[in-house]
């Protein structure tokens, strides 16, 4: 039963308290708080919470507040009530889209970002990589093989199969030697940096976002901002850095 309060707007421990009043019935506010096993302070919060819901009415006997939950049938006119409040709002919602585009792209330089923590939702992330048909990127391949290590082949098999481009430079290490001799082509270019150029995280820049990974020593946590403008600087810097270096 707990689940219909959450969809109505309550957390475990109000439907909780709430049921305990539909079982106990008409009763003081401290008979309630005892029962639910909430303190009173507590409950007074919860209280004006139900009663702005219409969940429940209060009334004073003998200087005593007293509290009584509406009949669970009246519940039905709540949920029509909250239907058409939703309706109204997706109505106003339509009305003012257009404007609140106009308004979003007056700040377009304004970047939007999403934080990616623990390997699943990098996993999600890096499937969203896979998708683009071209980027460059700055890559520590240990630490990807080390804690991602499907996308190590995953990557630039899914590249090559969409037909994309990519530019990669790379950490020295074994792991980028191997994924150099197995993936250098003319549309995948890929080059080592120097020994003395080193980093931990990656970056991965695409026509539209940028995508910044980070490895602990068994965790991973990835930012990705979407904006073209800074994805574009990106870019000129890393074929800034790709012609100044002497790559291999």
């Amino acid at each position: 039963m707990k689940d219909l309060f959450h969809k109505l707007g309550l957390n475990e421990k109000e439907s909780t308290a709430y049921l305990e009043l539909v079982r106990l019935g008409t009763c003081p506010i401290s008979k309630w708080a005892k029962h639910a096993k909430i303190n009173r302070s507590s409950m007074y919060v919860m209280l004006d919470k139900f009663k702005n819901f219409g969940l429940l009415n209060t009334f004073t006997h003998n200087g005593i507040t007293h509290v009584q939950a509406i009949r669970m049938a009246e519940l039905t006119a709540l949920i029509n009530d909250k239907e058409t409040e939703v309706a109204r709002t997706r109505e106003l919602f339509e009305n003012y889209l257009p404007d609140l585009e106009k308004l979003e792209k007056t700040y377009g330089i304004t970047p939007k970002v999403k934080f990616h923590e623990g390997k699943t939702r990098v996993d999600d992330m890096y499937e969203e990589v896979i998708k683009e048909k071209s980027f460059r990127s700055f890559v520590n391949l240990a630490k990807v093989k080390a804690i991602m290590p499907e996308y190590f082949h995953k990557i630039p098999l899914e590249l090559k199969a969409q037909g994309g481009t990519a530019k990669e430079l790379l950490v020295r290490c074994k792991e980028a030697e191997e994924y150099k001799k197995l993936y250098n082509s003319d549309k995948h270019i890929i080059a080592l940096l120097p020994e003395k150029i080193l980093f931990s995280s990656d970056t991965i820049i695409t026509n539209q976002k940028i995508y910044l990974v980070g490895y602990s020593q068994d965790n991973v946590v990835a930012t990705e901002i979407w904006n073209e403008e800074l994805a574009q600087t990106q870019s000129v810097l890393f074929d800034l850095m790709w012609s100044s270096l002497k790559l291999k």
